[in-house]
């Protein structure tokens, strides 16, 4: 299963104005690839950052348990709000609709 996950923060603890989380980013963010793999998440892509205080990674994981551990070994919940949308292939949503009755 895929996943988008977004995490969110607000200002005050953003990497770039608290010093407390930029150190817990700096310290961690070279460990990702490593514990994704120990988790048996695979990064499809990012983790991307922007001016929005938002971030966002495309993982995929046989069970949401794998993707949970990751999140909590990489620390991002302890100053994000994180938001996780399962998610499918496009290829996989149309084989979905057509196999689905309309509503209307």
């Amino acid at each position: 299963m895929h996943y988008v996950v977004l995490g969110a923060h607000s200002p005050e603890v953003c990497p770039t104005s608290n010093a407390k989380t930029r150190s817990l980013l700096l310290e961690m963010a070279p460990l990702i690839p490593k514990i994704a793999e120990q988790n048996s998440v695979t990064i499809v892509a990012g983790p991307f950052v922007n001016r929005e205080h938002t971030t966002v990674v495309i993982v995929e994981a046989e069970r949401a348990e794998n993707l949970d551990e990751f999140l909590n070994q990489t620390r991002l919940a302890q100053w994000n709000r994180l938001h996780i949308i399962p998610s499918l292939h496009l290829s996989e949503g149309i084989r979905d609709v057509e196999a689905e009755n309309s509503l209307f």
